[in-house]
């Protein structure tokens, strides 16, 4: 991908001054953009199919979120969570609203949000018993980078170089039931918390089965064990509910949540059972930009956007569409498409070859996509994302797909 002298300069900037924990980014730097389009550097246009890892999802310069922004700039951006919040209140009334009645807690980012809820189970767990502390998560798992997120994270490339992770996680296989069962029987009453993913994003787009969620809702329920659904990637209307556990007929006792949230302004959260506000007294666990009057105001516009059930019905018809044109071109390039998988907007078509190398060819067509896993293609657009818009996308993925060697 030819680059210009304008992006040339960029990257050596970018060279003497950041930290190259990112590895070589693909080469464009977005300065705008416009309801689900990027522009760059030189102004060449770009459709989007990854909304920064699922995070606007609301696209750019949408006017409601706009609004609140610039509303809330013109008043207070942060004050401390010593004092009252109206913005903060108004949020976790509709994250009560729209996933299960509750009280939460808000971070700054998906990660802290993996903290603040390993810390909560513990405080559960420790307060029955000193050998109630392990937590079960599941391969191939995503929960963050920090040492208590990485330390549940079951992937051994996360871990490495690190030392000792944090003592106290148990990794079971994904999706294995009688494994899940067999563990928890093993570690019968040292368990405090499950912590697991529904769609494991960084996993490479994997869906938990149903009979799964179910016999892990069912047996955590019987033996005083805390359920947490990291909802991080696939919350707050990704997959056509509010909240990917909404498809599996289940209320957990915790739900994480960052990403899609603000819209493109950093915040995470916790969201849980009421019962559980006792285990985080005062001390316990605080955050000084969490919840400030900026981030929450974004979360509530995003929130009251999405939630309404036109926004729901158009995430899940698109989704329908995207699958529907992808298992097509399965079909018409069998050697290269091994599977098509997701749900709402949240979808990965997992190739028989490496998948970055398809990521820079699309860039340099005007579409921005993903390689996760190696070899899954992951597709989440904004969720205002038009028909029009997507029909277009998978065109110019269709040309790829047609061009790849096998």
């Amino acid at each position: 991908m030819k680059e210009s002298k304008k992006l040339q300069n960029l990257i050596q900037l970018d060279k003497q001054y950041l930290f190259q924990n990112y590895g070589t980014r693909l080469p464009v730097c977005f300065t705008h953009g416009k309801g689900c389009i990027l522009f760059d550097q030189d102004g060449k246009r770009y459709i989007d199919f990854f909304a920064g890892i699922a995070v606007n999802s609301l696209g750019y310069n949408h006017p409601v979120l706009n609004k609140a922004l610039h509303g809330q700039v013109n008043k207070i951006l942060h004050s401390s969570n010593w004092y009252f919040n109206k913005e903060q209140i108004e949020a976790a009334m509709l994250l009560s609203k729209t996933a299960f009645p509750g009280k939460t807690l808000f971070t700054n980012s998906g990660t802290e949000a993996s903290e603040a809820a390993i810390k909560l189970a513990r405080k559960f767990g420790l307060s029955q018993s000193h050998k109630k502390y392990h937590i079960i998560s599941f391969t191939n798992s995503f929960h963050g980078r920090t040492f208590g997120a990485m330390s549940a994270t079951a992937q051994e490339k996360i871990h490495s170089g690190f030392g000792p992770i944090v003592p106290g996680f148990i990794y079971v296989p994904f999706n294995d039931t009688a494994a899940f069962k067999k563990t928890v029987k093993k570690y019968k009453g040292k368990i405090c918390a499950v912590i697991t993913e529904l769609i494991q994003g960084e996993g490479g787009i994997k869906i938990a089965d149903s009979s799964f969620i179910k016999e892990i809702d069912t047996v955590t329920k019987e033996n005083n064990i805390l359920f947490i659904i990291d909802e991080v990637q696939t919350g707050i209307a990704r997959t056509g509910k509010m909240f990917a556990f909404q498809h599996y007929d289940i209320t957990p006792d915790v739900i994480t949540m960052a990403k899609g949230l603000g819209g493109g302004v950093p915040i995470g959260a916790i969201h849980t059972k009421d019962f559980l506000v006792d285990y985080f007294p005062k001390g316990t666990h605080g955050t000084t930009f969490g919840g400030n009057h900026l981030a929450t105001a974004a979360a509530k516009a995003v929130l009251e956007t999405l939630s309404k059930e036109t926004a729901l019905n158009n995430i899940r018809k698109t989704g329908e569409l995207i699958i529907k044109e992808l298992s097509l071109m399965k079909t018409k390039y069998p050697k290269l498409i091994v599977d098509v998988r997701g749900i709402g907007l949240h979808i990965g078509v997992e190739l028989s070859i490496p998948g970055q190398p398809l990521v820079l060819e699309a860039l340099q067509k005007g579409l921005v996509i993903n390689c996760t896993a190696e070899k899954v293609i992951r597709i989440m657009p904004p969720l205002t994302i038009s028909t029009k818009l997507v029909k277009e996308g998978l065109l110019v993925l269709d040309s790829i797909f047609a061009g790849a060697t096998v």
